[in-house]
């Protein structure tokens, strides 16, 4: 009824385990345009780690958010980490979620963003990268791999990302 299984099955099966949470880590392909018309490929950013901060216009935390991710990212400029924010604002217009490219420059303006604001009108990285919900920041590291996914932002922390920090901070040692 069963049937032995020799340690070399066994350590097949195990590599094979292993290297399927290895890919499964492994950030999806990611090519998204900027607002000035530019081109973002994730894997251009090999060697760095990149934070996507998901969001949209319509999102009624992106008033404390966004400021908040600013200086997150003042706090590692030059520290080989690329932060974008990514908006999720649809393309079409007379849509409820509409944006025109000088719209989002606008919005992002407005809040105090300084970083390269990315589109996602489709929501083709949203759910590649298996964001579910917004706001959501995605850290992925310099070889590729996903880390971390904070969804939310809490108004009522002194620094809503603190625990994203510590990350960062064992990611760019």
């Amino acid at each position: 009824m069963f049937r032995k299984i020799t340690i070399k099955q066994v350590l097949t099966i195990a590599t094979l385990l292993i290297l399927s949470i290895a890919v499964i880590a492994q950030a999806p392909s990611v090519s998204l345009r900027t607002v000035d018309g530019g081109s973002f490929n994730l894997a251009d950013s090999r060697g760095k780690v990149v934070v996507l901060s998901f969001g949209a216009t319509w999102v009624p935390l992106s008033g404390k958010e966004l400021p908040a991710l600013q200086k997150l990212a003042d706090r590692y400029a030059g520290r080989n980490v690329d932060f974008y924010w990514v908006s999720t604002n649809s393309l079409k217009t007379g849509t409820r979620t509409y944006a025109a490219d000088a719209d989002l420059k606008a919005f992002a303006a407005k809040n105090g963003l300084k970083m390269t604001v990315l589109r996602d009108p489709d929501q083709a990285a949203y759910r590649a990268l298996g964001v579910d919900a917004l706001p959501t920041l995605v850290i992925i590291d310099g070889a590729g791999k996903v880390q971390h996914k904070h969804t939310g932002f809490d108004t009522d922390q002194p620094d809503g990302y603190a625990e994203d920090s510590q990350i960062l901070d064992k990611l760019v040692k």
